[in-house]
């Protein structure tokens, strides 16, 4: 009697498995097309850089304007906590335009310069300006920047905005 209740067990368990296959399987080809549909309309928007990233300058002249210009980009306040400069101007341009794709419009334009204006100031110092033109305004932001100390002067009422924002909105 014993010999005949362990057979049972074992059928059970069987049977268990193959109907979790069978269900699988009958399911399969619904879960492989939602698989597929997730990896080409959903992933490549993931890993994308942002919009405005991709009408951003490559590379400069020189290795000091990239680091002038990244300088500009990463700085996070004197907390060196929060936002970063670069998602502030980012953030705020979007907020003046909430019912737009302001980035994505074709009329957006986008100059980034840096000069070494080492003759003027002092070894070291560059002048990164950062111009956003959309189609109906134009905002310019100006900083003097020091690679050597990492220091960062803003020049006109726009950047000091924004240094604003980073500095005391985190």
């Amino acid at each position: 009697m014993v010999e005949d209740s362990k057979p049972d067990k074992d059928d059970k368990n069987v049977k268990k498995e193959s109907d979790l296959k069978k269900f699988l399987k009958k399911r399969s080809f619904l879960y492989l097309m939602c698989a597929v549909v997730f990896v080409v309309f959903f992933v490549p928007d993931m890993i994308a850089p942002s919009d405005l990233e991709k009408k951003l300058p490559a590379d400069f002249e020189s290795d000091e304007q990239n680091i002038a210009w990244n300088i500009i980009k990463s700085y996070k306040g004197a907390d060196d906590e929060g936002s970063n400069l670069f998602d502030t101007i980012i953030t705020q341009t979007e907020n003046a335009y909430p019912n737009e794709k302001i980035l994505q419009h074709r009329d957006t334009m986008l100059e980034i310069s840096v000069l070494d204006i080492r003759e003027q100031k002092d070894v070291g110092f560059y002048e990164v300006k950062f111009t956003f033109q959309t189609y109906d305004d134009v905002r310019e932001y100006i900083w003097n920047v020091n690679i050597e100390t990492e220091e960062i002067i803003s020049i006109n009422d726009g950047a000091r905005k924004m240094m604003n924002i980073v500095d005391f909105y985190d």
